[in-house]
């Protein structure tokens, strides 16, 4: 007796996981290093203090971070990404292409279990914190959404 693995999705959930490991942490760490060069320029502005900086300035404040952000990315973001690459397989598996809220529901899941293990900031950080955890996700789903198969009814 042989098991017919012909309708399982194997390899959109295999390319699904591989693909949030591979992209999601130098995207946050991309993300990371725009605001850590945006975010104090923003605060000048709330409080009508001088600018940091110009746009050059900023620029190249975010290149010479994200030389450094995108490599070590992977250390501290690789969890996050696979847990993003999990979800969207098991999904996947059981109801094929993942929609919108689901890959919402799973960034805000994401972002909430990284701050409990401990990844969180300082409180004026919280909406970049977010934005580090949420876009990398809906990118991913993005790309993911094209090659599973729309949910057959």
């Amino acid at each position: 007796m042989t098991a017919d693995n012909t309708s399982r999705p194997w390899g959109e959930a295999i390319g699904t996981l591989a693909l949030s490991a591979a992209l999601g942490p130098p995207i946050g760490g991309l993300v990371f290093a725009l605001e850590v060069a945006i975010v104090p320029a923003l605060g000048a502005l709330a409080t009508k203090a001088n600018l940091p900086g110009d746009a050059p300035s900023v620029f190249l404040v975010t290149v010479f971070v994200a030389l450094f952000a995108v490599p070590f990315s992977y250390f501290i973001g690789i969890f996050q990404a696979l847990a993003t690459g999990v979800a969207f397989a098991v999904y996947g598996w059981f109801w094929r292409r993942p929609p919108l809220w689901f890959a919402i529901l799973t960034g805000l899941g994401v972002y909430a279990g990284a701050m409990v293990a401990g990844f969180n900031g300082v409180e004026e950080w919280f909406m970049p914190f977010l934005a580090i955890h949420m876009i990398p996700v809906l990118v991913c789903w993005l790309i993911i959404r094209l090659f599973w198969r729309p949910q057959e009814t």
